[in-house]
């Protein structure tokens, strides 16, 4: 195929416009990293380490604030990249495989602890440990002593030819064709070492399979895509537009060289394509316990098991999501990388900061992940005060009356907070407070004249970030009519 010189890339990356889509997704100032200093940062990032394309998003709670997306997609074909292309995630890939299984374990169909020969059509038993059950723990926090043979046939340029669900049983069972007892399974028994394996995920993908009764494509459509938005994600290139895909590319030193679109066998553990965006709307789910769009998709209780570290493992894994520490914060996540392609996902609990980066070489993107972190966290530091809560308090009333009207603002920095109401006649109350964030405000105010008033109030904290206003609350001063009787007397006797 044809070769492309890293100038070329590198000029289009730095002047073209073309070659990058950035989006913003927020109206705050004075960020301690303005969007020009990241965007340049990214850039730099990119030609230090030879990344031809990159595609990320921030999410902070449920809300992506924050997309971009640069260089190129396809070299040969001037293909940039868009937030809409779709990247390989490699193991990233397993967190969406596993919450697939712990959506059925919700539902009483099995046990963690509970042996895999219980639920299979075929026995896995470990060669050197046969009476050692391999239970669906030890495969969620890779103790299962199933290991990864490379001196297999794994993968291919395209989908591999055989189903992974036809070459799990090859590879596990002794009279399969890819059985090697030395090679496919540890020397450890199982539930006692870490080991790292494709394989073993794999086989959570193919019990979702058997247990879920569904296609393991069509469950993670149908229990996962769809309920998330994620509206072009496919394990398989025959499921995608490829024209889309980024394609996976090394560089040697002089040149980028593409790699071709490749396949595992072991398709559940490291196959997925999709956005930065449509990823972005998963990780969200575990932000929010289990939560998207306002639709619970996996208990709260759940994430917080899929996010507790085994107590068996000495490796901050809980059931295959990783603890990691960057810098001073401690993130919940996973990585991916294979040939032409590495990614990262995660996000900090303290914060609900989630980052998403996607990119098409197998280069490091650390420190692009970390300042993107950065980037979020000033966002936050500069967030006003959210819009305040409805008011509360009559809707008609008396001229010269006082009346009481309530409201409740929020901070997001749990800063003291300050109240302005609005009273639909020109006047105002002026700044109440200081209150604490989430204290409820009550003002008084009397009308003069007959009329209906639309009073609304906003906030603002210590740093004088002010709020949207409220919703307008109607507030109606009626006419005094007479009462009928005395309207006749004063007809009869004084209005002659």
């Amino acid at each position: 195929m044809k070769k492309i010189t890293y100038i070329v890339i590198l000029f289009c990356l730095l002047v073209s416009s073309s070659c990058s889509a950035f989006t913003i997704n927020n109206n705050v100032d004075n960020l301690a990293i303005n969007d020009s200093d990241l965007e340049e940062f990214i850039l730099n990032e990119m030609e230090y380490r030879h990344i031809p394309g990159l595609s990320a998003s921030i999410v902070i709670d449920d809300e992506i604030i924050w997309k971009g997306a640069y260089g190129y997609a396809d070299i040969e074909n001037d293909i940039p990249v868009t937030n809409e292309t779709l990247f390989k995630i490699a193991s990233i890939s397993k967190t969406l495989t596993a919450t697939c299984l712990m959506q059925l374990w919700e539902q009483d169909l099995f046990e963690l602890d509970d042996p895999i020969n219980d639920y299979l059509p075929y026995d896995v038993i470990h060669p050197q440990h046969p009476s050692v059950d391999i239970t669906f723990r030890m495969l969620l926090t890779h103790t299962s002593s199933i290991v990864d043979n490379w001196n297999l046939p794994l993968y291919y340029v395209g989908d591999a030819p055989i189903s992974f669900q036809d070459f799990l049983r090859e590879y596990l069972v002794s009279d399969g064709g890819y059985y090697r007892p030395e090679k496919n399974f540890g020397s450890w028994e199982p539930g006692t070492s870490f080991s790292y394996s494709n394989l073993a995920v794999a086989l959570v993908g193919y019990l979702v399979e058997v247990i879920s009764e569904v296609n393991f494509l069509d469950y993670t459509q149908t229990y996962l895509f769809e309920p998330l938005d994620m509206y072009e994600s496919g394990w398989y290139l025959r499921e995608l537009n490829v024209e889309n895909i980024a394609m996976p590319y090394n560089w040697d030193g002089d040149e980028f060289e593409p790699y071709g679109h490749i396949g595992y066998v072991d398709v559940p553990a490291g196959d997925l394509r999709t956005s930065s965006s449509q990823l972005a709307n998963f990780l969200s789910l575990f932000i929010q316990k289990g939560i998207f769009n306002g639709n619970r998709i996996i208990e709260s209780d759940t994430v917080d098991l899929m996010l507790t570290p085994d107590s068996s493992s000495s490796r901050a894994i809980g059931l295959i999501w990783w603890r990691t520490r960057l810098d001073d914060r401690y993130v919940w996540g996973h990585g991916g990388s294979d040939f032409g392609c590495r990614a990262n996902m995660q996000f900090d609990p303290e914060t609900n900061i989630g980052v998403v980066v996607l990119v098409n070489t197998g280069a490091g993107i650390t420190q692009i992940t970390k300042k993107l972190f950065e980037y979020a966290e000033s966002i936050l530091d500069n967030l006003p005060p959210e819009k305040p809560s409805n008011i509360q308090g009559p809707n008609r009333g008396g001229v010269d009356v006082e009346h009481e009207y309530k409201a409740t603002g929020v901070d997001p920095e749990n800063s003291l907070i300050y109240y302005w109401f609005d009273w639909g006649d020109s006047t105002n109350s002026g700044w109440l407070g200081p209150y604490e964030s989430g204290e409820e405000c009550s003002a008084t105010h009397s009308w003069n004249e007959k009329d209906t008033y639309h009073i609304k109030v906003k906030v603002k904290d210590d740093q004088d970030k002010e709020s949207e206003w409220s919703d307008p609350f109607s507030v109606s001063m009626p006419r005094v009519r007479l009462n009928r009787f005395l309207y006749r007397i004063i007809n009869r006797f004084l209005i002659q």
